[in-house]
């Protein structure tokens, strides 16, 4: 147990002094505000754009949603009848519990 406390206050200790070894960082303060034009290279405007994006959005939501209903509808139960009633016995094939 003392070796670990001496660990992880040496991992500190060294944390600490690489810390306190950097300088500041220095940020660019200096900034340039600038006005988005009203249309873009395409000609269209930031609620056209916003519009497709959102399109998009919705597309991927559809595909993401199909997808999960296949993944589903492939990997669902076959035998519900044998999970519903867990007397009835299983094939030997389909037994997990393990026996040789």
């Amino acid at each position: 147990m003392r070796t670990m406390v001496t660990k992880l206050l040496l991992a500190a200790a060294v944390a600490l002094a690489i810390a306190a070894l950097m300088g500041p960082v220095e940020a660019q303060t200096m900034t340039v505000e600038t006005i988005p034009p009203e249309l873009d290279e395409s000609g269209r405007t930031a609620g056209e754009r916003v519009d497709e994006v959102v399109l998009i959005i919705r597309i991927l939501a559809g595909v993401l949603l199909a997808g999960t209903a296949a993944f589903w509808w492939h990997t669902r139960p076959g035998r519900a009848a044998l999970l519903d009633n867990p007397s009835t016995p299983m094939p030997d094939e389909e037994a997990t519990t393990g026996e040789a």
